[in-house]
């Protein structure tokens, strides 16, 4: 009975498709509307490169297409080989296939404020959901060189002008408590990402979890900053964690709305390794509802 049943609201169904076709002139088959609604768009993220004309890593390039950073692709289908998804594209009347780590999906739905940036704090970007490649917000201001490590001083460092007032602050009060932190990198455009996460990739592995996705790196945002101290001659390693500079930080970030992203024991969480030297704001608002809950998440 209950086969009869769906039988009869599938068939009910394509009746009233074909009703709909008829009276929009639309000549498109029903295979062909289903199969237009179940598209998807992807973006290239390597700086640039040829796809590849079948499944595999070993099934050769497409030397027809060369595509570059941020080039718009229509997948087809997709299939898992091995621990690889891939992608069957097209693109200018071309077929064919890239691995899933060379393309990433944009978000369906972004909101907006009256200046075109997004709400910080509301901005969802990890290794599962990326913003949208070409995003930029519009408030960005060039960190002073007082705020600088050593080898980041003849380099322009950009930050949202919310989050670079409360890491200049957080600095200052360091500084008055005899402790040194200073900033390497802040903002970072998803085009130069593309770049560092090539070379990750051709370093360590497809499975790299060192270098985010251009699109999936909190750098993105503008409210992020990898932080270092004189304690460890202002380099970003692991090594950060015993300095009196992070445990200074652990025990006052809370006054400033910011976060230690990617703690210790959290990748499983997370979805990248351990960084003690990257530090998020994310509002002071949010902070007060969260902040006890946090100081547990990293302490453990």
């Amino acid at each position: 009975m209950k086969k009869q049943i769906s039988l009869i609201v599938l068939f009910t169904c394509l009746l009233l498709s074909l009703q709909v076709i008829g009276k929009s002139g639309n000549q498109k088959s029903i295979k062909n509307l289903l199969y237009a609604e179940t598209l998807t768009v992807v973006r290239f993220i390597l700086p640039e490169g040829h796809p590849y004309k079948n499944i595999g890593l070993f099934s050769g390039i497409n030397n027809k297409i060369l595509l570059k950073f941020g080039d718009s692709v229509t997948v087809k289908d997709e299939s898992l080989h091995g621990s690889i998804t891939w992608y069957h594209c097209s693109l200018d009347n071309f077929s064919f296939y890239l691995p899933d780590v060379f393309v990433v999906k944009e978000p369906e739905s972004i909101r907006y404020d009256e200046n075109g940036n997004i709400q910080i704090g509301e901005e969802v970007v990890n290794m599962w959901t990326a913003l949208p490649i070409h995003y930029k917000p519009d408030d960005l201001i060039r960190v002073g060189a007082k705020y600088l490590a050593e080898s980041s001083k003849n380099r322009a460092i950009f930050l949202r002008e919310k989050a670079a007032s409360q890491f200049m602050l957080l600095i200052d009060a360091a500084e008055k408590d005899g402790i040194n932190i200073r900033i390497v990198s802040a903002y970072r455009d998803p085009g130069y990402q593309s770049y560092l996460y090539e070379d990750a990739i051709k370093r360590k592995g497809f499975f790299q979890s060192t270098v985010a996705k251009p699109g999936h790196s909190e750098h993105h945002l503008g409210t992020t900053c990898d932080l270092t101290s004189d304690e460890i001659s202002t380099g970003l390693t692991s090594d950060f964690e015993y300095t009196r500079a992070f445990q200074w930080l652990k025990d006052n970030i809370h006054y400033y709305g910011i976060y230690l992203s990617y703690p210790k024991y959290k990748t499983d969480i997370t979805g990248y390794e351990y960084e003690p030297w990257h530090f998020r704001y994310w509002g002071n608002d949010r902070w007060e509802s969260d902040r006890w809950f946090y100081r547990s998440f990293i302490r453990r």
